[in-house]
Protein backbone atom coordinates (compact mmCIF):
# COMPACT_ATOMS: atom_id res chain seq x y z
CA UNK A 1 0.00 0.00 0.00
CA UNK A 2 2.62 2.43 0.71
CA UNK A 3 3.88 1.95 -3.24
CA UNK A 4 0.37 3.26 -4.19
CA UNK A 5 0.93 6.60 -2.23
CA UNK A 6 4.19 7.34 -3.27
CA UNK A 7 3.48 6.57 -7.35
CA UNK A 8 0.32 8.60 -6.63
CA UNK A 9 2.17 11.78 -5.63
CA UNK A 10 4.74 11.41 -8.15
CA UNK A 11 1.66 11.38 -11.12
CA UNK A 12 0.70 14.79 -9.67
CA UNK A 13 4.10 15.91 -10.59
CA UNK A 14 3.87 14.68 -14.43
CA UNK A 15 7.15 15.74 -16.47
CA UNK A 16 6.02 14.58 -19.20
CA UNK A 17 2.46 16.34 -19.84
CA UNK A 18 2.91 19.84 -18.81
CA UNK A 19 -0.72 20.05 -19.64
CA UNK A 20 -1.38 18.08 -16.53
CA UNK A 21 -0.14 20.04 -14.14
CA UNK A 22 -1.91 22.98 -15.36
CA UNK A 23 -4.57 21.43 -14.88
CA UNK A 24 -3.78 20.31 -11.44
CA UNK A 25 -3.48 23.55 -10.90
CA UNK A 26 -6.70 24.97 -12.27
CA UNK A 27 -7.96 22.28 -10.09
CA UNK A 28 -6.60 22.98 -6.76
CA UNK A 29 -7.51 27.17 -7.60
CA UNK A 30 -11.06 26.41 -8.14
CA UNK A 31 -11.39 24.15 -4.97
CA UNK A 32 -9.34 26.94 -2.96
CA UNK A 33 -11.89 29.63 -4.28
CA UNK A 34 -14.78 27.85 -3.54
CA UNK A 35 -13.81 27.18 -0.01
CA UNK A 36 -13.54 30.62 0.76
CA UNK A 37 -16.62 31.70 -0.42
CA UNK A 38 -18.36 29.21 1.54
CA UNK A 39 -16.60 29.96 4.69
CA UNK A 40 -16.81 33.63 4.25
CA UNK A 41 -20.82 33.29 3.67
CA UNK A 42 -20.83 30.92 6.34
CA UNK A 43 -19.13 33.15 8.71
CA UNK A 44 -21.85 36.35 7.61
CA UNK A 45 -25.27 34.08 8.11
CA UNK A 46 -23.93 32.51 11.13
CA UNK A 47 -23.00 36.61 12.19
CA UNK A 48 -26.21 37.81 11.43
CA UNK A 49 -27.91 34.73 13.61
CA UNK A 50 -25.71 35.52 16.40
CA UNK A 51 -26.26 39.83 16.37
CA UNK A 52 -30.09 39.03 15.73
CA UNK A 53 -29.67 37.08 19.42
CA UNK A 54 -27.77 38.96 21.21
CA UNK A 55 -29.71 42.12 20.30
CA UNK A 56 -33.01 40.56 20.58
CA UNK A 57 -31.93 39.24 23.87
CA UNK A 58 -30.37 42.05 25.04
CA UNK A 59 -33.75 43.71 25.13
CA UNK A 60 -35.99 40.68 25.97
CA UNK A 61 -35.75 37.79 28.50
CA UNK A 62 -34.75 34.07 27.63
CA UNK A 63 -38.32 33.08 29.11
CA UNK A 64 -41.61 35.33 29.02
CA UNK A 65 -44.58 34.00 31.82
CA UNK A 66 -47.63 35.55 30.47
CA UNK A 67 -51.16 35.13 31.79
CA UNK A 68 -54.37 35.40 30.17
CA UNK A 69 -56.62 38.29 31.02
CA UNK A 70 -55.31 41.88 32.69
CA UNK A 71 -55.30 40.51 36.30
CA UNK A 72 -51.60 39.39 36.41
CA UNK A 73 -51.34 40.76 39.91
CA UNK A 74 -49.63 37.62 41.53
CA UNK A 75 -45.90 38.52 40.10
CA UNK A 76 -44.05 38.43 43.00
CA UNK A 77 -45.48 34.71 43.65
CA UNK A 78 -44.33 34.10 40.62
CA UNK A 79 -41.00 35.56 40.33
CA UNK A 80 -40.14 33.58 43.95
CA UNK A 81 -41.11 30.38 42.52
CA UNK A 82 -38.93 30.79 38.97
CA UNK A 83 -36.22 31.95 41.43
CA UNK A 84 -35.64 28.71 43.04
CA UNK A 85 -34.96 26.75 40.10
CA UNK A 86 -31.41 26.62 39.81
CA UNK A 87 -31.05 27.79 36.32
CA UNK A 88 -32.43 31.00 36.92
CA UNK A 89 -30.12 33.87 36.96
CA UNK A 90 -32.76 36.42 37.37
CA UNK A 91 -36.72 37.74 37.11
CA UNK A 92 -38.21 40.87 36.96
CA UNK A 93 -41.89 41.90 36.08
CA UNK A 94 -42.80 44.04 33.17
CA UNK A 95 -45.61 45.81 31.51
CA UNK A 96 -45.94 47.19 27.68
CA UNK A 97 -48.16 48.82 25.69
CA UNK A 98 -48.14 51.19 22.47
CA UNK A 99 -47.84 54.85 23.20
CA UNK A 100 -46.99 58.24 21.07
CA UNK A 101 -44.23 60.21 22.48
CA UNK A 102 -44.19 63.84 21.84
CA UNK A 103 -41.94 66.97 22.21
CA UNK A 104 -43.25 70.52 20.46
CA UNK A 105 -44.28 69.34 17.01
CA UNK A 106 -42.89 66.02 16.95
CA UNK A 107 -44.34 62.87 17.37
CA UNK A 108 -43.40 58.78 17.28
CA UNK A 109 -45.25 56.19 17.88
CA UNK A 110 -43.30 54.02 20.22
CA UNK A 111 -43.54 51.29 23.20
CA UNK A 112 -43.43 52.11 26.43
CA UNK A 113 -42.06 49.21 28.67
CA UNK A 114 -42.51 49.65 32.51
CA UNK A 115 -39.52 47.87 34.74
CA UNK A 116 -38.42 47.49 37.71
CA UNK A 117 -34.94 49.63 38.32
CA UNK A 118 -33.89 47.03 40.80
CA UNK A 119 -34.69 43.64 39.17
CA UNK A 120 -33.88 44.66 35.46
CA UNK A 121 -30.70 44.81 35.38
CA UNK A 122 -30.69 40.94 36.00
CA UNK A 123 -32.12 40.04 33.00
CA UNK A 124 -31.66 43.73 30.47
CA UNK A 125 -29.02 44.45 29.47
CA UNK A 126 -30.16 47.92 29.03
CA UNK A 127 -27.23 49.27 32.17
CA UNK A 128 -24.66 48.72 29.09
CA UNK A 129 -26.57 49.77 26.24
CA UNK A 130 -26.81 52.91 27.56
CA UNK A 131 -24.11 55.57 25.98
CA UNK A 132 -25.74 59.12 27.46
CA UNK A 133 -27.31 59.88 30.78
CA UNK A 134 -27.44 56.88 33.24
CA UNK A 135 -30.70 55.18 35.13
CA UNK A 136 -30.50 57.33 37.89
CA UNK A 137 -33.62 58.54 38.89
CA UNK A 138 -36.02 56.59 36.67
CA UNK A 139 -37.98 55.36 39.94
CA UNK A 140 -38.59 58.90 42.06
CA UNK A 141 -38.57 58.19 45.75
CA UNK A 142 -41.51 57.39 47.69
CA UNK A 143 -42.70 55.77 44.61
CA UNK A 144 -45.58 52.79 45.49
CA UNK A 145 -47.25 50.45 43.27
CA UNK A 146 -51.10 51.97 41.68
CA UNK A 147 -54.39 51.13 43.14
CA UNK A 148 -56.82 49.78 40.57
CA UNK A 149 -59.36 52.65 39.71
CA UNK A 150 -61.98 49.60 40.17
CA UNK A 151 -61.05 48.78 43.62
CA UNK A 152 -61.62 52.45 44.39
CA UNK A 153 -64.93 52.32 42.79
CA UNK A 154 -66.16 49.32 44.61
CA UNK A 155 -64.99 50.78 47.95
CA UNK A 156 -67.35 54.27 47.55
CA UNK A 157 -70.43 52.05 46.50
CA UNK A 158 -69.70 49.51 48.66
CA UNK A 159 -72.91 49.24 51.11
CA UNK A 160 -75.48 51.37 48.62
CA UNK A 161 -78.62 51.23 47.87
CA UNK A 162 -78.68 49.41 44.75
CA UNK A 163 -82.24 49.89 44.01
CA UNK A 164 -81.43 53.66 44.19
CA UNK A 165 -78.04 53.17 42.05
CA UNK A 166 -79.85 51.51 39.00
CA UNK A 167 -82.87 53.71 39.37
CA UNK A 168 -80.72 56.60 38.85
CA UNK A 169 -78.75 55.10 35.85
CA UNK A 170 -82.03 54.22 34.36
CA UNK A 171 -83.25 57.84 35.10
CA UNK A 172 -80.33 58.95 32.52
CA UNK A 173 -78.02 59.73 35.45
CA UNK A 174 -73.88 58.74 34.89
CA UNK A 175 -72.43 56.28 37.06
CA UNK A 176 -70.80 58.65 38.98
CA UNK A 177 -73.28 60.83 39.49
CA UNK A 178 -75.51 58.13 40.90
CA UNK A 179 -72.73 56.71 43.23
CA UNK A 180 -72.26 60.21 44.82
CA UNK A 181 -75.39 61.14 45.03
CA UNK A 182 -76.61 57.45 46.79
CA UNK A 183 -73.63 57.70 48.93
CA UNK A 184 -74.73 61.04 50.13
CA UNK A 185 -78.59 59.55 50.76
CA UNK A 186 -77.09 56.87 52.55
CA UNK A 187 -74.54 59.22 54.54
CA UNK A 188 -78.10 61.69 55.49
CA UNK A 189 -79.65 60.61 59.07
CA UNK A 190 -83.15 59.38 58.23
CA UNK A 191 -85.37 62.49 59.78
CA UNK A 192 -86.87 61.69 63.60
CA UNK A 193 -90.43 61.29 63.53
CA UNK A 194 -90.58 63.34 66.77
CA UNK A 195 -89.84 66.03 64.75
CA UNK A 196 -92.82 67.96 63.25
CA UNK A 197 -92.97 67.92 59.32
CA UNK A 198 -95.16 70.10 57.58
CA UNK A 199 -98.13 69.04 56.23
CA UNK A 200 -98.64 68.19 52.74
CA UNK A 201 -101.46 71.01 51.97
CA UNK A 202 -100.03 73.51 53.75
CA UNK A 203 -99.61 76.49 51.51
CA UNK A 204 -96.70 77.57 50.71
CA UNK A 205 -94.84 81.00 51.53
CA UNK A 206 -94.96 83.47 49.48
CA UNK A 207 -91.63 84.28 47.16
CA UNK A 208 -90.01 87.74 48.08
CA UNK A 209 -90.24 90.29 44.96
CA UNK A 210 -86.85 91.05 43.74
CA UNK A 211 -86.40 94.27 42.33
CA UNK A 212 -83.99 94.54 38.92
CA UNK A 213 -82.32 98.18 37.81
CA UNK A 214 -83.08 98.96 34.54
CA UNK A 215 -79.81 99.82 32.25
CA UNK A 216 -79.99 103.21 32.66
CA UNK A 217 -79.59 103.37 36.36
CA UNK A 218 -77.09 100.38 35.81
CA UNK A 219 -75.12 102.84 34.08
CA UNK A 220 -75.77 105.64 36.19
CA UNK A 221 -74.50 103.33 39.23
CA UNK A 222 -71.21 103.05 37.09
CA UNK A 223 -70.40 106.34 36.16
CA UNK A 224 -67.58 107.45 38.36
CA UNK A 225 -66.36 103.56 38.55
CA UNK A 226 -62.64 103.05 37.56
CA UNK A 227 -63.01 99.89 35.22
CA UNK A 228 -59.29 100.21 33.64
CA UNK A 229 -57.63 97.27 33.56
CA UNK A 230 -54.32 96.59 35.96
CA UNK A 231 -50.47 97.43 35.21
CA UNK A 232 -48.75 95.18 32.78
CA UNK A 233 -49.72 93.05 30.03
CA UNK A 234 -52.88 90.74 30.02
CA UNK A 235 -50.79 87.55 29.69
CA UNK A 236 -49.39 87.91 33.10
CA UNK A 237 -52.57 88.37 34.58
CA UNK A 238 -54.09 85.50 32.65
CA UNK A 239 -51.28 82.59 33.52
CA UNK A 240 -49.55 83.84 36.47
CA UNK A 241 -51.07 81.13 38.55
CA UNK A 242 -50.73 78.64 35.43
CA UNK A 243 -47.19 79.03 35.21
CA UNK A 244 -46.81 78.52 38.92
CA UNK A 245 -48.15 74.96 38.82
CA UNK A 246 -46.29 74.25 35.97
CA UNK A 247 -44.29 70.69 37.11
CA UNK A 248 -40.19 71.40 37.36
CA UNK A 249 -38.89 69.12 35.00
CA UNK A 250 -36.02 67.80 37.46
CA UNK A 251 -40.01 66.08 39.81
CA UNK A 252 -40.73 64.68 36.46
CA UNK A 253 -40.61 60.76 36.38
CA UNK A 254 -37.68 59.67 33.85
CA UNK A 255 -37.47 57.27 30.89
CA UNK A 256 -34.94 55.97 28.77
CA UNK A 257 -34.91 56.48 25.09
CA UNK A 258 -33.93 54.79 22.19
CA UNK A 259 -31.03 56.65 20.18
CA UNK A 260 -32.64 56.70 16.47
CA UNK A 261 -35.79 57.69 18.34
CA UNK A 262 -33.91 60.33 19.75
CA UNK A 263 -31.87 61.45 16.81
CA UNK A 264 -35.61 61.56 15.18
CA UNK A 265 -37.29 63.96 18.31
CA UNK A 266 -33.66 65.50 18.24
CA UNK A 267 -34.23 64.54 22.26
CA UNK A 268 -31.09 64.98 24.73
CA UNK A 269 -31.08 64.20 28.55
CA UNK A 270 -32.83 66.14 30.91
CA UNK A 271 -35.60 67.19 27.73
CA UNK A 272 -39.27 67.45 28.67
CA UNK A 273 -41.41 65.01 26.46
CA UNK A 274 -44.99 64.20 26.75
CA UNK A 275 -46.19 60.33 26.39
CA UNK A 276 -49.73 60.13 25.34
CA UNK A 277 -51.97 57.35 24.99
CA UNK A 278 -54.44 57.70 22.10
CA UNK A 279 -56.30 54.57 23.12
CA UNK A 280 -57.07 55.75 26.78
CA UNK A 281 -60.78 58.13 25.44
CA UNK A 282 -61.90 54.67 24.46
CA UNK A 283 -64.39 53.32 26.62
CA UNK A 284 -64.53 49.11 25.17
CA UNK A 285 -67.06 48.23 28.35
CA UNK A 286 -69.38 51.14 27.20
CA UNK A 287 -69.81 52.30 30.84
CA UNK A 288 -69.36 55.72 30.52
CA UNK A 289 -71.51 57.41 28.22
CA UNK A 290 -69.53 60.76 28.30
CA UNK A 291 -66.66 61.42 25.69
CA UNK A 292 -63.14 61.08 27.05
CA UNK A 293 -60.02 62.60 25.58
CA UNK A 294 -56.81 60.67 25.33
CA UNK A 295 -54.29 60.95 28.48
CA UNK A 296 -50.98 62.15 28.48
CA UNK A 297 -47.94 62.94 30.93
CA UNK A 298 -44.80 64.38 31.16
CA UNK A 299 -41.89 62.48 31.69
CA UNK A 300 -38.03 63.33 31.94
CA UNK A 301 -35.74 61.84 29.33
CA UNK A 302 -32.55 60.18 31.87
CA UNK A 303 -31.09 58.28 29.32
CA UNK A 304 -30.44 57.26 25.73
CA UNK A 305 -29.51 53.68 24.99
CA UNK A 306 -28.55 52.26 21.84
CA UNK A 307 -29.27 48.22 21.47
CA UNK A 308 -27.91 47.89 17.68
CA UNK A 309 -31.28 46.84 16.66
CA UNK A 310 -33.07 49.18 14.62
CA UNK A 311 -36.50 48.24 15.62
CA UNK A 312 -35.46 48.58 19.53
CA UNK A 313 -33.22 51.90 18.79
CA UNK A 314 -36.21 53.58 17.29
CA UNK A 315 -39.51 52.39 19.25
CA UNK A 316 -38.53 51.51 22.39
CA UNK A 317 -39.26 53.46 25.78
CA UNK A 318 -38.44 52.73 29.23
CA UNK A 319 -40.18 53.72 32.34
CA UNK A 320 -40.27 53.32 36.10
CA UNK A 321 -42.80 50.34 36.23
CA UNK A 322 -44.85 51.91 38.96
CA UNK A 323 -44.97 54.79 36.71
CA UNK A 324 -46.58 52.58 33.77
CA UNK A 325 -48.92 50.96 35.44
CA UNK A 326 -50.54 54.55 36.84
CA UNK A 327 -50.37 55.77 33.39
CA UNK A 328 -52.12 52.77 32.01
CA UNK A 329 -55.29 52.37 34.72
CA UNK A 330 -54.34 48.95 35.50
CA UNK A 331 -53.75 49.12 39.25
CA UNK A 332 -50.57 46.80 40.79
CA UNK A 333 -51.04 44.16 37.59
CA UNK A 334 -48.05 43.36 34.80
CA UNK A 335 -48.04 42.24 31.40
CA UNK A 336 -45.70 39.27 32.26
CA UNK A 337 -42.77 38.61 33.79
CA UNK A 338 -39.05 37.84 32.60
CA UNK A 339 -36.52 35.28 32.94
CA UNK A 340 -33.10 34.97 32.32
CA UNK A 341 -31.03 31.82 32.61
CA UNK A 342 -27.46 30.61 33.27
CA UNK A 343 -27.52 28.41 30.02
CA UNK A 344 -29.32 30.24 27.03
CA UNK A 345 -29.46 26.57 25.47
CA UNK A 346 -31.76 25.46 28.01
CA UNK A 347 -34.49 28.01 27.44
CA UNK A 348 -36.74 25.52 25.95
CA UNK A 349 -36.45 22.92 28.70
CA UNK A 350 -37.13 25.20 31.47
CA UNK A 351 -40.17 27.06 29.81
CA UNK A 352 -42.05 23.53 29.81
CA UNK A 353 -40.79 23.06 32.72
CA UNK A 354 -41.95 26.42 34.65
CA UNK A 355 -45.12 26.00 32.80
CA UNK A 356 -45.88 22.65 34.91
CA UNK A 357 -44.82 24.56 38.03
CA UNK A 358 -46.84 27.37 37.78
CA UNK A 359 -49.83 24.60 37.45
CA UNK A 360 -50.66 25.74 33.67
CA UNK A 361 -54.08 26.61 33.67
CA UNK A 362 -54.20 30.89 32.59
CA UNK A 363 -50.56 30.86 32.74
CA UNK A 364 -48.44 29.75 29.75
CA UNK A 365 -44.28 30.07 28.96
CA UNK A 366 -42.42 31.52 25.91
CA UNK A 367 -39.23 30.76 25.25
CA UNK A 368 -36.94 33.36 23.12
CA UNK A 369 -37.04 30.90 20.24
CA UNK A 370 -40.61 30.63 20.30
CA UNK A 371 -41.05 34.53 20.56
CA UNK A 372 -38.56 35.21 17.69
CA UNK A 373 -39.22 32.08 15.89
CA UNK A 374 -40.25 33.82 12.22
CA UNK A 375 -36.96 35.65 12.34
CA UNK A 376 -34.47 32.77 13.72
CA UNK A 377 -36.69 30.74 11.03
CA UNK A 378 -35.75 32.73 8.04
CA UNK A 379 -32.07 33.17 8.91
CA UNK A 380 -31.44 29.16 9.56
CA UNK A 381 -33.09 29.02 5.99
CA UNK A 382 -30.98 31.72 4.60
CA UNK A 383 -27.99 30.24 6.23
CA UNK A 384 -28.86 26.86 4.71
CA UNK A 385 -29.78 27.82 0.92
CA UNK A 386 -26.67 30.13 0.74
CA UNK A 387 -23.99 27.27 1.72
CA UNK A 388 -25.60 25.08 -1.02
CA UNK A 389 -25.38 27.62 -3.28
CA UNK A 390 -21.91 28.61 -2.58
CA UNK A 391 -21.24 24.61 -2.23
CA UNK A 392 -21.80 24.15 -6.33
CA UNK A 393 -18.69 26.18 -6.42
CA UNK A 394 -16.50 23.73 -4.88
CA UNK A 395 -18.86 20.73 -7.23
CA UNK A 396 -17.61 22.99 -10.40
CA UNK A 397 -14.44 22.46 -9.80
CA UNK A 398 -15.27 18.62 -8.94
CA UNK A 399 -15.29 18.47 -12.50
CA UNK A 400 -11.55 19.57 -12.79
CA UNK A 401 -10.79 17.24 -10.58
CA UNK A 402 -12.16 14.11 -13.01
CA UNK A 403 -10.78 15.73 -15.97
CA UNK A 404 -6.88 16.14 -14.15
CA UNK A 405 -7.42 12.37 -13.15
CA UNK A 406 -9.14 11.27 -16.30
CA UNK A 407 -5.99 12.50 -18.20
CA UNK A 408 -3.45 10.97 -15.76
CA UNK A 409 -5.29 7.62 -16.75
CA UNK A 410 -4.84 8.16 -20.47
CA UNK A 411 -1.18 9.20 -20.03
CA UNK A 412 -0.07 6.35 -17.64
CA UNK A 413 -2.29 2.97 -18.86
CA UNK A 414 0.61 1.46 -19.84
CA UNK A 415 2.45 2.36 -16.26
CA UNK A 416 -0.52 0.99 -15.03
CA UNK A 417 -0.83 -2.75 -17.45
CA UNK A 418 2.95 -3.04 -15.84
CA UNK A 419 1.75 -2.71 -12.22
CA UNK A 420 -1.22 -5.11 -12.94
CA UNK A 421 1.38 -7.36 -15.01
CA UNK A 422 3.56 -7.39 -11.46
CA UNK A 423 0.43 -8.43 -8.79
CA UNK A 424 -0.79 -5.46 -8.49
CA UNK A 425 -4.43 -5.58 -7.01
CA UNK A 426 -7.19 -3.88 -8.40
CA UNK A 427 -7.65 -1.93 -4.57
CA UNK A 428 -3.71 -0.58 -5.28
CA UNK A 429 -4.46 1.06 -8.55
CA UNK A 430 -7.69 2.63 -7.31
CA UNK A 431 -5.62 3.90 -4.10
CA UNK A 432 -2.84 5.75 -6.51
CA UNK A 433 -5.87 7.75 -8.01
CA UNK A 434 -7.77 8.21 -4.99
CA UNK A 435 -4.78 9.92 -3.11
CA UNK A 436 -4.31 11.97 -6.07
CA UNK A 437 -7.97 13.54 -6.15
CA UNK A 438 -8.04 13.38 -2.07
CA UNK A 439 -4.61 15.88 -2.08
CA UNK A 440 -5.77 18.16 -4.94
CA UNK A 441 -8.62 18.78 -2.52
CA UNK A 442 -6.72 19.17 0.44
CA UNK A 443 -4.41 21.67 -1.07
CA UNK A 444 -7.34 23.57 -2.23
CA UNK A 445 -8.76 23.15 0.67
CA UNK A 446 -6.35 24.06 3.08
CA UNK A 447 -5.44 27.54 0.42
CA UNK A 448 -9.19 28.46 0.84
CA UNK A 449 -9.25 28.12 4.29
CA UNK A 450 -6.42 30.48 4.96
CA UNK A 451 -8.36 33.06 1.64
CA UNK A 452 -11.36 32.85 3.55
CA UNK A 453 -10.16 33.37 6.84
CA UNK A 454 -8.56 36.18 5.62
CA UNK A 455 -11.21 37.97 4.29
CA UNK A 456 -13.53 36.99 7.02
CA UNK A 457 -10.95 38.66 9.28
CA UNK A 458 -10.95 41.86 6.75
CA UNK A 459 -14.46 42.03 7.02
CA UNK A 460 -14.90 42.16 10.74
CA UNK A 461 -12.26 44.39 11.60
CA UNK A 462 -13.18 46.69 8.67
CA UNK A 463 -17.37 46.57 9.51
CA UNK A 464 -18.48 47.08 6.36
CA UNK A 465 -21.33 49.80 6.68
CA UNK A 466 -25.40 48.63 6.09
CA UNK A 467 -28.41 50.46 5.90
CA UNK A 468 -29.76 49.61 9.38
CA UNK A 469 -33.66 50.53 8.32
CA UNK A 470 -33.23 48.07 5.24
CA UNK A 471 -31.37 45.47 7.36
CA UNK A 472 -31.56 46.43 10.88
CA UNK A 473 -28.55 46.49 12.21
CA UNK A 474 -25.49 49.24 11.00
CA UNK A 475 -22.33 46.81 10.08
CA UNK A 476 -22.24 43.47 8.00
CA UNK A 477 -21.67 40.98 11.27
CA UNK A 478 -18.60 38.03 10.50
CA UNK A 479 -18.56 35.01 13.01
CA UNK A 480 -15.83 32.34 12.69
CA UNK A 481 -15.60 29.53 14.20
CA UNK A 482 -14.39 26.09 14.65
CA UNK A 483 -17.73 24.57 13.63
CA UNK A 484 -17.59 27.07 10.41
CA UNK A 485 -14.07 25.57 9.58
CA UNK A 486 -15.24 21.73 10.02
CA UNK A 487 -18.04 21.91 8.02
CA UNK A 488 -16.06 24.03 5.27
CA UNK A 489 -13.48 21.25 5.16
CA UNK A 490 -15.52 18.50 5.17
CA UNK A 491 -18.14 19.27 2.17
CA UNK A 492 -14.88 20.12 0.43
CA UNK A 493 -13.25 16.98 0.96
CA UNK A 494 -16.64 15.08 0.27
CA UNK A 495 -17.13 16.74 -2.97
CA UNK A 496 -13.69 15.61 -4.24
CA UNK A 497 -13.65 12.35 -3.18
CA UNK A 498 -16.51 11.37 -4.64
CA UNK A 499 -15.58 13.29 -7.73
CA UNK A 500 -12.20 10.86 -7.87
CA UNK A 501 -14.49 8.07 -7.43
CA UNK A 502 -15.31 7.31 -11.15
CA UNK A 503 -11.95 7.44 -12.69
CA UNK A 504 -9.99 5.89 -10.12
CA UNK A 505 -12.60 3.21 -10.21
CA UNK A 506 -11.72 3.00 -14.21
CA UNK A 507 -8.15 2.88 -13.85
CA UNK A 508 -8.34 0.12 -11.30
CA UNK A 509 -10.72 -1.58 -14.16
CA UNK A 510 -8.06 -1.51 -16.62
CA UNK A 511 -7.08 -4.82 -18.20
CA UNK A 512 -3.30 -5.34 -18.70
CA UNK A 513 -3.01 -6.26 -22.43
CA UNK A 514 -5.85 -2.63 -22.79
CA UNK A 515 -2.74 -0.82 -21.23
CA UNK A 516 0.29 -2.11 -23.88
CA UNK A 517 -1.75 -2.61 -27.04
CA UNK A 518 -1.16 -0.08 -28.61
CA UNK A 519 2.42 0.53 -27.66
Amino acid sequence: MDYALTIGLRYLRSKKKKTVSVITFIAVSGVALGVAALLVVMSITSGFQVEFRNKVLGVNAHVLVMKYGLDFEEYEDVMARAMEMPEVAGAAPFVINEMMLARGDRIAGVLVKGVDPVAMPTVLDLPTQLVDGSLEGLRREGAAPPRRPDDEEGARTEGLDLDAFLQRIEDGSSPEDAARATESAASTPAPSHEEETPEDDEPLDELPVVRVPTPEEAEAALEGTDTAPSEGPVEDVLFEDTEAQVTPTESLPGVVVGATLARTLDLHVGDRVSVISPLSGLDTSMFHAEARTPRSREFRVIGIFEAGFQEYDSRLVYADLYEAQAFFDHGDSVTGVEIRLHDLEQAPAISRRLERVLGGGPYHTLDWQELNHNLFTALEIQKVMLSLVIATIIFIAAFNVIATLIMIVLEKKREIAILKAMGAHDLHVLVVFLVQGLIIGLVGTLIGLALGGGVSFWLESYRFPLDPHVYLIDHVPVRTSMSEFGTTVLIALGICLVATLLPSWWAARLLPAEGVRYE
